[in-house]
């Protein structure tokens, strides 16, 4: 009775590990799959607002809100006691790094901002230099030119349904700045002078 009741468990044991090897395996997609998802949940943002983190090349951190408009322009107001605003708007970065100091103005025409969270976004148009994935989360490499690190941002998403977590930036000068992002919701659609810097 002995001998059964063990080879009862054992048969039970590989059962149950079988059906939590399968239930993983079905959870998970092919790194393809996952890119197409990445985009069409970006396509799918529309007007939204959240939280975010920032850390640049020398690890100031600063916190504070953003907001998007789903046609691709970007407004990050942040937290005192900072008082810079940047906003990305028609293919122009702006940055104001105080109320009362002037407004600087730089190009995105090579820029993987360019297009990011706007309804023309097709990742098609950017060189996927690798994927990554590591549990639950999956980091993409877009770069603007096949061969440079320069212009290039790392995406950060859960997987396998993408929710965006996190993007690293490498600009032309090769400064790194990443943003973690959390609480992400949908909001009213923005008036268009949101995005404008007075």
């Amino acid at each position: 009775m002995i001998i059964i009741k063990n080879f009862f468990r054992i048969i039970l044991t590989l059962i149950l590990l079988t059906i939590i090897a399968q239930s993983k395996e079905s959870d998970k997609i092919n790194k393809n799959e996952w890119v197409i998802s990445l985009e069409q949940y970006f396509l799918s943002l529309g007007n939204i607002e959240g939280s975010f983190t920032q850390i640049d090349q020398i690890g100031n951190i600063t916190k504070g809100i953003f907001y998007s408009n789903g046609n691709g322009s970007l407004r990050f107001e942040y937290f005192s006691p900072s008082e810079m605003l940047i906003i990305v708007n028609k293919g122009i970065f702006a940055i104001k790094e105080r109320r009362n100091s002037k407004i600087n103005y730089y190009s995105l025409e090579d820029s993987p901002l360019s297009k990011l969270l706007s309804k023309d976004l097709s990742l098609e148009s950017y060189h996927v230099n690798g994927l990554e994935i590591q549990g639950r989360i999956a980091t993409l490499e877009l770069r603007t030119k096949k061969n440079s690190e320069r212009n290039s941002i790392f995406i950060s998403a859960d997987y396998p349904q993408p929710i965006l977590r996190q993007w690293k930036i490498i600009d032309a000068q090769k400064k790194e700045t990443t943003i973690f992002f959390s609480k992400i919701r949908t909001i009213n659609p923005l008036l268009d002078n949101f995005f404008e810097i007075k």
